[in-house]
């Protein structure tokens, strides 16, 4: 079986007790979230209901009901995670252990012959033999061993694999970047161990693997497993253009945000195939939970921006729910004015070439043609594009180029 086999299989007949477990435990899992998550979502609209009449704004950094939730909408890829996870564990586990076995050997050989070799074949003689010509080279248990202790190690850090925090005045890419690696480093292990059996073990090249795998060095079948994660930052701290790169296979983020915000930052990640949700309502985070490819939401103040790109949508692939009424005077954290207002300038961009059956019907100008009234409004991703070439500094390069 190829290494990225190992770290995303689906269980089989053959691995049926081990793969059971694996899909009960994510099950069970699945269920307490959403167990909790329901414990949670009225104490966090209680709170919401307290800051609304007494003018204060909840404090995200307090609110493990939110943590709870976040957890919730991102639990299906988490417990996917998590089975493939503990398959490549039993997997690795059981091929160190079968060839370490001692005074077992005999028996386990008797269960691997079958009953059809029962009487035919002396189990203990047959143990000898494969032990002695699988002594002859044993060199590979080694790094199979520092896979199998890597295994167990990202397995017991259970939900803390899934959590990131971004201390203030922190770098949001690089702590995304980071945690992937670290959770990457359960595929690294899977290749470690396949190359190892296989003999083609180099240790100055393969051992990094068990110590940081980052992102952007796997594969399709590795992202299509990719663990979700669940963010805290300040809001000041919200540079998110980076995590673009992230935004692949099935890769899940929520970003739940403390104190001031910029008014629309997630706007710069809209693109047709990605669920891109910035809201400061919890129950919103249902639509990651359903999203089939990679999605990213953030849970704002109630002053930011509100608003949801949909890849399922047919014509309203962009709803805009709230836009601030203040422009920004000032930076916030790391993001500065400029940065603000542009952000805010294509989030009402957007809401204007949005379908009007999205915000409302409005009647055409006095001066308007028939028409121009009839006339499609443009695509919302297509103002998006305009957008992010008109930031573009394309001054350097030669015509028809």
């Amino acid at each position: 079986m190829r290494s990225e086999e190992v770290a995303t299989a689906e269980p089989t007949e053959e691995m049926a007790e081990g793969a059971g477990t694996a899909e009960e435990a994510g099950e069970v899992l699945e269920a307490e979230s959403e167990a909790a998550a329901s414990e949670a979502e009225p104490a966090v609209a209680q709170r919401a209901a307290n800051a609304a009449e007494t003018g204060l704004q909840p404090e995200v950094a307090e609110g493990d009901e939110l943590l709870a939730l976040a957890l919730a909408a991102v639990s299906k890829q988490r417990d996917a995670f998590r089975s493939a996870l503990a398959l490549t564990l039993d997997q690795v586990r059981n091929g160190v252990e079968v060839q370490t076995a001692g005074e077992d050997r005999a028996e386990r050989a008797a269960v691997e012959l079958g009953t059809f070799a029962r009487g035919k074949i002396d189990p203990e003689s047959f143990a000898r033999l494969t032990a002695a010509s699988a002594s002859e080279d044993d060199s590979w248990l080694a790094p199979a061993r520092r896979a199998l202790d890597t295994l167990r190690a990202l397995s017991a850090r259970k939900d803390e694999l899934f959590r990131v925090r971004v201390e203030p005045g922190g770098d949001l890419y690089a702590a995304v970047d980071r945690a992937l690696a670290e959770a990457g480093r359960a595929f690294g292990a899977a290749r470690v161990y396949e190359l190892a059996r296989a003999g083609r073990y180099a240790a100055a090249e393969h051992d990094p693997l068990l110590a940081s795998f980052p992102f952007r060095r796997w594969k399709a079948a590795e992202r299509e497993k990719a663990p979700p994660l669940v963010v805290e930052l300040a809001g000041g701290d919200m540079v998110v253009g980076g995590l673009a790169s992230f935004l692949d296979g099935t890769l899940k983020i929520v970003l739940i945000v403390r104190g001031e915000s910029p008014p629309a930052p997630l706007v710069r990640l809209v693109t047709p195939g990605i669920l891109v949700l910035q809201t400061s309502e919890p129950d919103q985070l249902s639509l990651v939970r359903t999203a089939a490819g990679p999605a990213i939401a953030a849970l704002v103040p109630p002053e930011a921006g509100a608003f949801v790109h949909e890849p399922s949508g047919s014509d309203a692939r962009v709803e805009v729910r709230h836009i601030p009424e203040k422009e920004a005077k000032r930076a916030v954290g790391q993001v500065s004015a400029f940065q603000q207002a542009e952000e805010l300038r294509l989030l009402r961009s957007l809401a204007e070439g949005a379908p009007a059956r999205s915000r409302g019907r409005s009647e055409p100008s006095a001066g308007g043609s028939p028409a121009e009234a009839a006339a499609p409004p443009a695509d919302p991703v297509d103002k998006l594009a305009a957008w992010l070439l008109r930031q573009a500094d394309l001054s350097d390069l030669e015509p028809g180029t």
